[in-house]
């Protein structure tokens, strides 16, 4: 092989070498980088959290709501209904808006799980979760109030009928006794950090608000056939 393209030939490894370590070297740096945004995306999820479990909003007001309008007099001022459903309603949204969220936060990071784009355009991180999100949209209590608002505003005389008002007494009971099971993971919020065990937190908090949201979405599927008739 002639001389100087045995020189080309040393100067294109060298070239080729070069441009691999260097590759290699931006391929370790942007890793590190990456590890770094993930472990920064994981700490800023915990700590949101732990926030929302922490402040999350009592339960109570919204059953003592519904109770008011199951218990109403037959003659009860229309105005006065009127009042309580829209606070009802108001409520509601509050309630269901906070528990999705507490659900959209819960991610685990087990085996390095990387956020996908789930059910309304949210990141989740597990299959129980994404599940749980599905759960509880299906279990809000915002819709049926909604649906008893329309058809208090269409009956004429003003009046609410008996399964309304067993639905609403069964809602009620049932937020309570969520109240109860959301005061305790508050209890329990202040120590997932120094315990170092968030995501064993997270996965068991669903799991107890798992079989609240099951008879919530259960007490409104009958409700559901119910307001069907009602139209019809």
């Amino acid at each position: 092989m002639p001389k100087h393209i045995k020189i080309y030939v040393l100067i294109l490894i060298i070239y080729i070498l070069i441009n691999a370590a260097m590759y290699k070297h931006l391929e370790n740096q942007s890793s590190v980088k990456y590890n770094d945004l993930y472990s920064l995306y994981q700490q800023k999820n915990d700590s949101a959290f732990v926030y929302l479990v922490k402040h999350a909003s009592e339960m109570n007001p919204l059953a003592d709501t519904l109770m008011a309008i199951s218990e109403s007099k037959e003659n009860e001022d229309p105005a006065k209904i009127r009042q309580l459903i829209d606070k009802a309603k108001i409520q509601a949204e509050e309630i269901d808006e906070q528990l999705l969220t507490i659900i959209e936060f819960s991610d685990t990071f087990r085996n390095n799980a990387v956020p996908q784009l789930s059910v309304n355009n949210t990141a989740m991180t597990t299959n129980m979760q994404q599940d749980m999100f599905y759960l509880a949209t299906q279990a809000r209590t915002w819709p049926p109030l909604y649906h008893i608002s329309y058809l208090y505003w269409k009956s004429n005389p003003k009046t609410i009928d008996a399964k309304t008002r067993e639905t609403l007494r069964s809602l009620a009971t049932e937020l309570r006794a969520l109240n109860e099971t959301i005061t305790s993971i508050k209890d329990d919020a202040h120590h997932m950090f120094f315990q170092d065990q968030i995501e064993s937190h997270k996965a068991e908090i669903l799991r107890q608000l798992k079989p609240h949201l099951e008879r919530m979405k259960k007490i409104q599927e009958g409700f559901t056939g119910h307001n069907s008739l009602q139209e019809d």
